[in-house]
């Protein structure tokens, strides 16, 4: 059984950080030049919205254990730790595509929880290589997936790759949860000087995800949609290649309102032409 979402008990919030134990997460959010703590912390890039969010969902899986975890994007390690605390995992795998690696103050928490074996970073990884991942999970897992946590680039193409890659590899009943897929409705990230300028938003994957879950195929058993992520559910259909999956497949769509409006309109325009010949012969 998961455990309660920490913040609830034992994590302290403040303005800035949040404490979890002898761990700092820093809220970068909320950073200010009146910090006072150096590098001796965690980037934590959630905010305690984002966390009730979660509790609130969890809450109503009280039965969810997740053994093997993959997450996507790792800055600074604060979300693989939150996570490691949360799940307490058999293994939880993190890859980023920066080459930076591992903090010091996050090298020391493996190192003083003993986490060698159960907690890994894999950085300079595409989240968009397929194969490379494919590997990764192969090499450190036994037995399927339970849980994916993407918070890496939230751009569609690299973010499907990594779905259709990943999510085959989920159990029945293992969720694929997609964070901050809704950056481009919020006005903050609009406009020529967003960071994601020119860039396809995740909300077009939310999209296909709801038209693959309406197929009724037993691919999506469930897809909650909450403001700071979207949570997919692995439904109990066999994939019989599942290395080679494409969510489009499993994607469709009626064709004839479409065809009937292209043929009223042409009808319409026969109709005028067919008018205006009348009055000129």
């Amino acid at each position: 059984m998961i455990k309660r979402l920490l913040p609830l008990d034992r994590a302290q919030w403040f303005p800035d950080r949040m404490i979890l134990g002898d761990l700092v997460f820093r809220l970068e959010h909320y950073k200010n030049d009146d910090w006072d703590l150096g590098d001796q912390c965690l980037a934590f890039f959630k905010v305690r919205g984002l966390v009730d969010q979660y509790q609130e969902f969890w809450a109503l899986r009280p039965s969810f254990r997740a053994e093997n975890v993959v997450e996507l994007g790792i800055w600074d390690g604060g979300g693989a730790a939150f996570w490691f605390e949360m799940l307490d995992p058999r293994k939880l795998i993190a890859v980023d595509y920066s080459p930076r690696g591992d903090s010091d103050y996050f090298r020391r928490y493996v190192a003083r929880r003993i986490l060698q074996e159960r907690l890994k970073t894999y950085w300079g990884t595409d989240q968009a290589d397929r194969s490379r991942l494919q590997r990764i999970v192969e090499d450190e897992f036994q037995g399927p997936l339970d849980l994916v946590l993407d918070d890496a680039s939230h751009v569609y193409e690299p973010t499907l790759a990594s779905f259709e890659t990943l999510f085959p590899l989920l159990r029945p009943g293992g969720f694929y949860i997609i964070e901050d897929w809704a950056w481009a409705h919020w006005k903050e990230f609009q406009g020529p000087r967003s960071p994601f300028a020119g860039r396809t938003a995740p909300t077009k994957l939310i999209c296909e995800l709801v038209e693959a879950a309406g197929g009724v195929t037993g691919l999506i058993a469930s897809l909650t949609v909450m403001v700071g992520f979207t949570a997919v559910e692995r439904g109990p259909v066999a994939l019989d290649r599942p290395l080679a999956f494409s969510l489009r497949d499993y994607i469709s769509r009626e064709p004839w309102p479409r065809i009937t409006r292209v043929r009223a309109l042409a009808r319409q325009k026969l109709r005028r032409l067919t008018e205006r010949m009348r009055l000129a012969g």
